[in-house]
């Protein structure tokens, strides 16, 4: 599946804005526990692995960045079923979803968000509050498949909320707090 989408940090004050601003479809959390191999590969090729749990469900993501250095993200995404969260996942299975002989992969910790999301026009917005270790950090996610909503944009804008620098995305924040472990 192709993922397009723009994310945008912003402020907890900015954040609780956003947050009474708009009317939710849903209000969940869900866990990413972030996955690396002891070379390196899936950070060299831009490849990011997790296993993302919600309301009791596990599912291993693979994600292909196709761009960097943008506010817009497209990337490409695929996920299979899993029964739990593993420590590590083995090589066999690291090859299979990776489509990369990487070796075995190794958890490296779990981040947890709240996540508001709503449907409007064709684009999916979504409304985050991440906390991993013992940080906590806001975001803003506009995800759409042809053309994102216009009304959307436009009221975001008005909250002050901008899409006009590149955005660090959740694993590599999660990352720079896990090097610094």
């Amino acid at each position: 599946m192709r993922e397009t989408e723009i994310k945008s940090i912003i402020d907890e004050k900015t954040y609780l804005k956003a947050e009474k601003a708009f009317k939710w479809d849903s209000i969940r959390e869900q866990e990413n526990h972030y996955y690396t191999d002891d070379n390196g590969v899936l950070r060299e090729r831009r490849v990011m692995v997790r296993v993302r749990v919600v309301e009791g469900i596990s599912k291993i993501q693979v994600k292909l960045h196709k761009n960097k250095n943008s506010p817009l993200q497209i990337c490409e995404e695929t996920e299979f079923d899993i029964d739990e969260v593993p420590e590590i996942i083995d090589k066999e299975t690291a090859k299979k979803i990776t489509g990369m002989d990487v070796g075995l992969l190794r958890r490296m910790g779990c981040s947890v968000t709240l996540r508001h999301s709503m449907e409007h026009n064709g684009s999916e917005l979504c409304l985050d509050k991440t906390t991993y270790f013992g940080k906590t950090d806001y975001e803003v996610e506009v995800e759409y498949e042809e053309k994102m909503s216009a009304d959307i944009l436009m009221k975001l804008t008005s909250l002050g909320i901008l899409f006009n620098k590149k955005c660090i995305g959740k694993f590599s924040r999660f990352l720079d707090e896990y090097l610094k472990q």
